[in-house]
């Protein structure tokens, strides 16, 4: 599939799953799910009532949402496939900017998320990825740029806050292959280091 394509796509997914859900509103949250009074939304949102429902039914069909009953209320809940569409597309905004210089430093990325919450691990793997982390070990990650805001943001958003650490070091085991590796991936280049030679001698 070409590239504009699926970002179409992924815009579409994003805007239809954003017309239900309002963000910035905390909703019930159980099993992972997250629950909303399809009355009580309409009336927040003025939107039109016969397109948000067959929104309900397309997305029901996909799978992303369930609808249900509760003392004569009608509520949406988005499921556990919903809500990994969700985190997708809303951390997808998460971005690291790259100074013109490198401090030297190492920002290491360490996790150890529970089975039980296996869909935020997978995500933020691979977000980490995206952001050109280098993963070192199973669940260790390094990058050379400060990124703490955008960890925080991300582990927050997925709700793995207490099971990932973010630490700082000026030295790290096998620092020349790194990074090689990192300059191999763009993350780094000479324009980034202040004392090449001095750096790369570390190891």
């Amino acid at each position: 599939m070409k590239k504009w394509k699926k970002q179409i796509i992924r815009l579409v997914t994003k805007e239809a799953l954003l017309s239900i859900f309002d963000l910035m509103t905390p909703f019930f949250q159980a099993s992972y799910m997250y629950r909303q009074s399809v009355n009580k939304y309409l009336e927040k949102r003025s939107i039109d009532r016969s397109q948000f429902l067959d929104k309900i039914r397309y997305w029901q069909r996909k799978g992303y949402i369930t609808s249900f009953v509760e003392n004569k209320e009608r509520y949406i809940e988005l499921t556990k496939k919903g809500l990994k569409v969700l985190k997708e597309t809303d951390i997808g905004r998460i971005k690291i900017k790259k100074p013109k210089n490198w401090d030297g430093k190492w920002r290491i990325v360490i996790f150890d998320i529970p089975e039980s919450q296996r869909d935020s691990r997978d995500i933020l793997r691979a977000k980490l990825k995206q952001m050109g982390f280098l993963q070192v070990q199973k669940s260790v990650y390094v990058f050379p740029f400060e990124c703490t805001q955008e960890i925080h943001e991300l582990v927050n958003r997925l709700y793995i806050k207490k099971s990932v650490i973010i630490s700082i070091a000026e030295i790290i085991e096998g620092e020349k292959r790194i990074i090689e590796r990192f300059f191999d991936l763009g993350v780094l280049n000479k324009n980034h280091l202040k004392n090449k030679s001095e750096i790369r001698s570390r190891s």
